[in-house]
Parts: structure tokens; C-alpha cells; sequence
């Protein structure tokens, strides 16, 4: 996909990669959302002790690996030798733009304030700029990105209204991104009135896909990236029962 053409395109972004199916946030369920089919992917990024941006969802270990440490008390060492529900190791963002980063679009979800600088000299070492939406629930960070590198383009997660849409035209946002209970047509509608695209998360279910395409999304953030065949047989079929 050309540099910037995911801006236009409708898009199935696999959460944490192909996370139904495969260890979340590691390079196999990145490598299984691409054998899927998904337009791009998305991730959470942490730093280790010796300040290495990990990518990993929790601020502990104890969900994915039974370790009752935080992220940020271990060393990239030790996380290395951590296996992801006893499969998969925790990879490095570096890892993750060297394989993925000029072949999908990747989501970046920020999980705490601090990495900003390292981030963004990553995204430039790799030339990915273009290819990147950095997330998050932290407004300031991602004030902090825009002001280290204005040409990433970023985008506001919600889960509850009021919608941030003033704080999106503040740091001059590409998207908004809220949870699917509160997404209604009129959400989308003044979503679009402020100029920003409309990925919302996490949707599993192919009635409420098509619900949420219905009201004028512009992508569904999925754990079942295979969930784009589902929608592209059902919208093909719908296009000839209407014509």
C-alpha cells in the first residue's frame, strides 16, 4: 500500500495483531493479521528499565505470563526471556518497524508518557512516518509527539462522551477513536463535522461490523482481522440483492 493511501481507504486493523488466534501484541500474530488480509495492525508500546520500547499491552506481566513484575522494573534482558502465554517473546518496537513498517499501516498505541523522544527518533531511523497513527489516552503525549514531529499523524481513543473533539482540533488530529457502545450516527456525524476519520474498537461481531460501517465508519478495530472476508462477501452480496 503507496505511503499514504490508508488515509482514504476504509480499513480492518487487527488489534494487537491477529489476537483471536495468536499470542497478542507478538511477531507471529502480526505476521497471522497480514496472512489474513488486515489493511493494517495495531500495538501498545512500554519501556523497559534500560529504556528499550517494548511492545506490550499491560503495565505488569502477571495476565500474560504469570510474573508478578511491572514492565518498567525489568531490563530488556529479562523481558526477552519472557514467553508470551508460555509461547511467544515480548518483541521490541525496533523488531516490529523493521519487519512491518513498509509493508502495512501500524496503529501505535502509547501506554504511558516518557518515550515520546525515542519514539519518534525510531519512526524517523525507519522512515515510517508516513505509514504510522500513534494513539492514545494520554492527550498530552500525544501533544508531546506532535510537537517533536509534526508530520505524525495521531489520533484520540475515548470510551466515553463528551467526545474529545476540541482537544483533537488542538493537536490538529487525524482521527477519533472510540469504543463501539458509544458510537451512534450522530457520533460519526460530529466526528466528520470536526474533520477527523472515525476507527473504532474492538469489534468481533460481523452484525455490529456492519452496523458500524452502516454509520459511516472508517475502519473497526478487530482481535479477527478474517472478519474483512466475512464483510467483503456480505457487501457483495447486499450489492447484488440490491441492483
Amino acid at each position: 500500500m503507496p505511503s499514504s493511501e490508508w488515509k482514504k481507504r476504509f480499513l480492518v486493523v487487527a488489534h494487537r495483531g491477529a489476537s483471536a488466534y495468536e499470542p497478542e501484541n507478538t511477531m507471529r500474530a502480526f505476521r497471522r493479521a497480514l496472512a489474513m488480509g488486515a489493511d493494517a495492525i495495531e500495538l501498545d508500546i512500554r519501556q523497559s528499565a534500560d529504556g528499550v520500547i517494548v511492545v506490550i499491552h499491560d503495565e505488569d506481566l502477571k495476565r500474560v505470563s504469570g510474573i508478578e513484575k511491572r514492565v518498567r522494573e525489568c531490563t530488556y534482558d529479562e523481558l526477552s526471556r519472557i514467553r508470551i502465554f508460555n509461547s511467544e517473546t515480548i518483541p521490541k518496537l525496533e523488531d516490529v518497524l523493521s519487519e512491518f513498517g513498509n509493508k502495512t499501516t501500524l496503529f501505535i498505541e502509547i501506554k504511558e508518557a516518557g518515550l515520546e523522544e525515542k519514539l519518534v527518533s525510531l519512526l524517523r531511523q525507519h522512515s515510517v512516518i508516513d505509514n504510522v497513527l500513534v494513539i492514545s489516552f494520554l492527550y498530552t503525549t500525544l501533544a508531546k509527539v506532535k510537537e517533536l514531529e509534526p508530520r505524525i499523524e495521531v489520533g484520540l481513543l475515548t470510551f466515553k462522551t463528551p467526545l474529545p473533539l476540541k482537544e483533537g482540533k488542538k493537536l490538529n488530529a487525524f482521527a477519533i477513536l472510540p469504543r463501539f457502545n458509544i458510537v451512534t450516527p450522530r457520533t460519526i456525524q460530529m466526528i466528520r463535522a470536526y474533520g477527523f476519520r472515525t476507527y473504532v474498537w474492538t469489534i468481533n461481531d460481523l452484525s455490529l461490523a456492519l452496523r458500524m460501517i452502516g454509520y459511516g465508519v472508517d475502519g473497526i478495530v478487530t482481535d479477527r482481522p478474517d472478519i474483512k472476508y466475512e464483510l467483503t462477501k456480505q457487501q457483495t452480496l447486499l450489492k447484488y440483492s440490491h441492483a
